[in-house]
Parts: C-alpha cells; structure tokens; sequence
C-alpha cells in the first residue's frame, strides 16, 4: 500500500451513502498506470470518526 494521497477536489465530508466525485494526488506528485486499459485498482479509504476502512475496485480507462 502506498502512502497516502491528497485530495485535491471533492468534499472535506461526505454524509452515510452519499457519492461525491473526487480528484486525488499522489505522495509524490507522479503515480504510472498500468500499460493497459481495463486495470482495476483498489482504492481505500480510511476514516478516523467513525474508524472505517472502505475498499472498491476502480477501473482505469484511457481515452485517444
């Protein structure tokens, strides 16, 4: 697991089942995609009130 990312757009809170779309930096400013569309990620995200960790698998797409 790497270190953690910045949130660089989005909410700073997010209500029970809520969505929200978020752009997220890298620790150290780069992160390389895998060679190949269609690569699924696993995302998580802790939280410390209440402490929960949530996972999901996000799929990477290239556009051109």
């Amino acid at each position: 697991m790497n270190q953690y990312w910045t949130v660089v757009r989005g909410p700073a809170t997010l209500s029970a089942r809520a969505t929200a779309r978020y752009e997220l930096r890298p620790p150290t400013g780069r992160f390389v995609l895998p060679p190949r569309p269609g690569v699924r990620i696993r995302l998580r995200a802790f939280t410390a009130v209440p402490q929960t960790l949530s996972s999901t698998d996000v799929r990477l797409w290239r556009s051109g």
